[in-house]
């Protein structure tokens, strides 16, 4: 009882800051796109106070950098086009822990809607990749072939971020099916009593 008492408790706090990040994500983008300035593919909101600095910003370094750099050169807003389409999986992957979390916090540990969570979190992470390889170049043909562009050229890159995600996503992937696979034992020691 105390540890489901436990689990609770943390449930909610990641919860909690799981929803802060998911406001902080979309505010910080939705002020940068609104009122920052772009400086050389970074974006930036900075602001201060009497006695206090703020600031904000969303960089394309890494596979998307050349790409943001020619949008900007070609009168494009880069944050609009490329930014966008960067937070999605973001808010898909805080959407899949929310509801993780919330499944944790009702008591369900190893229910099959946890190891689905955790799958869904696997495959954004892989699917991120698909996006950062393939976005370009629909963005390029996109421009190209509506004549908004003609000189947009086709950005192909592979970077370490997408590495990273491949990394990430492959693991949360196996530590899925071994949830997985544990759940199935489970009920079978079960069956077997």
């Amino acid at each position: 009882m105390l540890a489901h008492h436990r689990i609770n408790k943390v449930s909610k706090i990641v919860r909690a800051l799981v929803a802060l990040f998911v406001v902080m994500q979309v505010f910080s983008f939705t002020f940068l796109l609104l009122f920052g300035v772009n400086n050389e593919g970074t974006f930036e909101l900075t602001d201060n106070f009497s006695f206090i600095s703020s600031a904000a910003n969303i960089d394309f370094s890494g596979s998307w950098e050349n790409l943001a750099l020619a949008l900007t050169d070609e009168g494009f807003n880069a944050l609009l086009i490329l930014g966008s389409a960067d937070l999605l999986p973001s808010l898909l992957i805080y959407w899949s822990l929310f509801k993780l979390f919330g499944l944790y916090q009702q008591g369900l540990v190893f229910t099959v809607a946890n190891i689905q969570c955790i799958k869904n979190i696997g495959t954004v992470l892989l699917a991120w990749i698909a996006l950062k390889l393939l976005y370009p170049i629909v963005v390029t043909l996109v421009l190209r072939f509506s004549g908004a562009s003609d000189t947009l050229s086709l950005y192909i890159s592979l970077g370490s971020d997408e590495l990273r995600f491949l990394l990430i996503g492959l693991v949360i992937y196996v530590i899925a099916w071994i949830m997985s696979e544990a759940t199935s034992l489970h009920q079978e020691q079960e069956l077997v009593i």
